[in-house]
């Protein structure tokens, strides 16, 4: 199976607290847009743009919204951002690539 051209990827969100470190930066593009519930639970979702709401959710369900913050008091969640890597990109030199 081929992994150079994966370009989602999905984080689990069990119970806890995850932040910046765990749900992308809103700069790279790599950043958690939607979360869908696996195991109905409750999950509190800090936007981006601003805003918080908490979601009682059952399994199926999902949110699409840049998530900058996010608690999940109960039940299991997944989270999908975009696939961010580098890989096989050399260094751009602006003016002098062919």
């Amino acid at each position: 199976m081929a992994f150079h051209n994966v370009n989602f990827q999905m984080i689990p969100l069990p119970v806890g607290t995850y932040a910046t470190g765990d749900l992308g930066n809103n700069i790279t593009g790599a950043t958690v847009h939607e979360i869908f519930c696996t195991t109905a639970g409750s999950i509190t979702i800090t936007a981006y743009g601003g805003g918080t709401a908490t979601f009682a959710m059952t399994a199926g369900q999902s949110v699409k919204v840049m998530v900058g913050a996010c608690t999940v008091t109960s039940g299991a969640f997944v989270g999908f951002k975009t696939q961010f890597a580098t890989t096989g990109f050399g260094n751009i030199q602006w003016g002098s690539n062919p």
